[in-house]
Formats: C-alpha cells, structure tokens, sequence
C-alpha cells in the first residue's frame, strides 16, 4: 500500500478522534438556576474510556493484520484446503461449544445472560447469512422471524399450560419456516433493494399486528408461565441449563449450515447468488432453492426467539423492531459475509462491544452508540470484506473472479 493510500485512510480516523475528544475529557452540563451551559474538564471519563477500549483495538488489529498476513501468504492448493479444513471442520465446533457449555457453569447470573444474549445474536446472524451471504437476497425485516419464534412459545404456552420448552424451539422452527415460505413465494421475481423494501415492509406490519391483537396483548407485552421457560435440572439453575441449550442449540446450527454450505444445495444458492439467468440456464431450480434458503433462514431466527422467550419469560412487539433487523444485519457484514465464523464472530462483537461500554463506564452511557458506530466505520474503512470475510467475497470485492 502506498503512503498516499494509507494516509487518506488515516485521516477518517483521526477525524473520528478528532470529534470523539469532547465526549471523552470534557463534561457538559447546565446551570439550572441561570439557564448558562458549563464546561468542565473530566479526565477521568477519557481514561476509563481507553482503559475498556485500547485492549480491543489492540485485539481488532491483530486479528486483522494476522488476516491480511493470511491472505497475501502463498500456499499450495494442498495448504489451502487443509487450512480450510481446519478453519471450518465440525469438530472444531463441537470442541468449542463443550468447552463452552462448561465455562458457563462458574460464571455469574449476569455473565450467563450475556453469554445466552451472544448466543442468541450468533444464531440470528448464522440465519440471516443464509440468505444474504450464501444466496445473494437482502433482507432487511429478519426480526420478523425472531418475534415468531418467541410468540410461537408464548402461545403455546398459554393454549397449552406447561407445555414444555423443549417442544417449542421445532415448533418455532416449523412455525418461522412457514412464514419464510410465505414470505419468499411473492418476493421471488425481486432482487436487490425491491427485496430488501419488502421484507422491511413484512417486519413493520407484523409488528403492528403484534401491537393489536388481543391475543398477544398489544403493546403490554405477553408474560410466559415459568412451567413454559427453561426449568432448573438437579444441580444447575435455570440460567445455567438457558446457557448450555442456547449453546446446544447453536453448535447443531453451525453444522447443519456448514454441511448445507458444502453440498449441492449450497453450491446452488452461490450460483444463484453470482448469476441468477446463468444458474436457471445451468438446470439449477432457482425458485426451489430461493424458497429453501428463506425457509432455513427464517426457522433459524424462529429458533432464536424462542430460546430468547424460554429464557426470559416474556416478550413484546419490539422483537420485531427494525433496530434488531439493522444490528443483526451490521454483524453479518462485520465478521464477513458469506463466511460462518465470520458471522459468529460479528455477532459477538457487536453485542459485547456496546454492552460492556455502557457497564463499565456508566459516565458516558448516553455516547455508547457513538462510540460504538465510530468503530465500525473504522472497521469499514480499514478492513471492508469483514473481520473473516470469504476467500470468495473478498476477491469479488477486489474486483477478482
């Protein structure tokens, strides 16, 4: 990279510094009695402030420069597969999710329901990939899908006293990929924006739907009976056995898409993705695939509500909000599109990054989501193919074939 290039990139960033500066070391407030605004310098807030965030630069930036180091190393195709292998086997996955499932057993109630939250994001952005990363079908009402799963639940659990949790993750299943047929039967001549308008509009009237209704009880919101929520097994409280389910629940995810990735159903939704007219004229039965990709999709993010009810013991219209569409979409697009660590990844970043600003440094709760844009535009700028972005997406981005 030349000199000229990296700086044009530089000066984004100090800019951003530039404008972040008065949030950090200075305090704004009001005099009530004469209505004069004061200024006041606060230092303390700048150096919480670095203390949390600097270490997760530091990490960012590692994980990008050892990125980058691995894609520009040469390797024969032998390495790369092997790599890819590595990167990606379903025993990895499992390791790690045990792993996981027995850390979640010392850490504290409010560690768990962090780690359930990270969980719960994960399997959104696994879903949403499907469509978007995998198939090339932008959808931008996903939350839609995640407010089924959760109502499928709390549903149930009415109609039904003390139906079990258990039994209602495949009935959000089966219910969410339901919609997402029903969904994708008219959508399947859009492309693009027109797709994206859609689904958008379906996740607005949903959740106009849900805020009317009197069997979901409008905008009060809908409590679950505790019989319907995750229950306590022997020796691990609820929280714990709400952790290793969302953990289950997610590793079974990751498989069931990482073998789709890799089989013929997966290299159709690519070629759709690339070239649609190409992939229709190759055999390739376009609207089936197209169905197939919203269905699976839209029955993962279903699974997600319904852990999120199980957990929490009530939901309202605002699982349907198009804030949650956005977020879930932006940690598609960070950890890497088209890429299933990447979305893992993303996920947890975007959810633990402005969480933990807001816990642990409360001065400057009110400028979190500043903050928290600033870094990913820094991120956009620096590294746009994502945090672990696709061989095949960056060299689309690169203007490769």
């Amino acid at each position: 990279m030349s000199t000229a290039a990296t700086l044009r990139r530089l000066v984004p960033l100090a800019l951003l510094a530039i404008l972040t500066a008065p949030f950090l070391w200075f305090h704004f407030d009001t005099d009530l009695t004469t209505g004069t605004p004061l200024l006041s310098w606060e230092p303390s807030h700048g150096w919480k402030f670095l203390k949390v965030v600097v270490p997760g630069f530091a990490t960012g930036a590692l994980v990008a420069f050892l990125a980058r180091l691995w894609d520009r190393t040469p390797r024969t195709p032998l390495v790369a597969r092997a790599s890819h292998e590595v990167l990606e086997t379903p025993w990895m996955v499992l390791v790690l999710v045990a792993t996981l499932s027995v850390s979640g057993l010392f850490l504290s109630p409010k560690g768990l329901s962090m780690g359930t939250f990270v969980a719960i994001y994960m399997l959104l952005a696994l879903g949403l990939n499907v469509t978007i990363g995998f198939t090339g079908l932008l959808v931008l009402g996903y939350s839609a899908f995640y407010a089924i799963g959760a109502y499928t639940l709390a549903l149930l659990s009415q109609a039904f006293p003390g139906f079990p949790v258990w039994l209602s993750l495949p009935a959000a299943f089966v219910t969410a990929s339901l919609a997402g047929l029903l969904v994708g039967l008219p959508c399947l001549r859009l492309r693009g924006d027109y797709l994206a308008i859609v689904t958008l509009g379906f996740a607005e009237a949903l959740r106009e739907i849900l805020r009317n209704l009197a069997i979901t009880r409008g905008d009060k919101g809908f409590p679950i009976a505790s019989t319907s929520q995750f229950p306590a097994i022997g020796p691990l409280a609820a929280k714990q056995v709400a952790w290793i389910a969302a953990i289950a629940t997610l590793a079974l995810v990751c498989l069931a898409v990482h073998r789709l990735y890799h089989s013929r159903t997966g290299r159709a939704w690519i070629a759709i993705r690339e070239d649609e007219t190409a992939a229709a004229m190759m055999g390739i039965p376009v609207v089936r695939q197209k169905l197939l990709a919203f269905a699976v999709s839209a029955g993962v993010g279903g699974l997600g509500g319904a852990i999120f009810a199980g957990c929490w013991g009530f939901v309202d219209p605002s699982t349907a909000s198009f804030e949650q569409s956005v977020l879930v979409l932006a940690m598609v697009i960070l950890g890497g599109i088209g890429s299933l660590p990447g979305s893992l990844l993303g996920a947890a970043v975007l959810y633990l990054v402005p969480t933990l600003l807001r816990d642990q440094i409360p001065a400057i709760a009110d400028y979190r989501l500043f903050f928290f844009g600033s870094i990913l535009v820094a991120m956009m700028l620096l590294r746009p193919q994502g945090l672990l972005g696709s061989p095949r997406h960056r060299l689309e981005m690169e203007g490769g074939s």
